[in-house]
């Protein structure tokens, strides 16, 4: 079943000044919650493929620029009033089995992206990206990592930071 997003969260997770993963929380739009524990090659291969789209964004005329970022916007603040609550414990005691051990782009037509991220109990989830929310997300992903003072990985795994 594919996971769509209503609102994310995240955080990093440390060992002392070592990057350990990045916990993205997505709610659904029927409010069910999704963690998920990213490594620094996964979220690496998911901003590339979100700078990507947003790359081809910044390539349209004036008028389609405009509407795009209207539309953007409203779907920024809608997912800013639906941030799920990420909590301490969920954090400390991390699940394992929640961590994405690969994550394949498998779908970049029309207006989602769809990523397979395949878990570490081999399980396989479907993530659809609307490409209204990347910005979102991926501001999300690299302020978590600006906040924990881990600006050299920003610089690594971005040029968006």
């Amino acid at each position: 079943m594919a996971i769509s997003i209503k609102g994310v969260n995240t955080g990093v997770i440390r060992k002392s000044n070592n990057f350990i993963a990045l916990a993205l929380k997505i709610k659904e739009p029927r409010n069910k919650e999704s963690l998920f524990f990213m490594s620094a090659m996964e979220l690496r291969d998911l901003l590339i493929a979100l700078e990507s789209r947003l790359h081809q964004k910044h390539k349209l005329d004036a008028a389609a620029r405009l509407q795009y970022e209207q539309a953007r916007d409203k779907v920024i603040k809608k997912m800013a009033e639906n941030i799920p609550e990420i909590l301490v414990d969920e954090l400390k005691n991390a699940d394992i089995n929640r961590r994405v051990n690969t994550l394949e782009l498998t779908d970049d037509q029309g207006e989602n992206l769809t990523f397979v991220l395949t878990l570490h109990d081999g399980s396989k989830c479907e993530l659809v990206v609307n490409e209204l929310q990347i910005e979102m997300l991926a501001r999300a992903i690299i302020h978590a990592i600006n906040n924990a003072e881990m600006r050299e990985l920003a610089l690594r795994i971005t040029s968006l930071s």
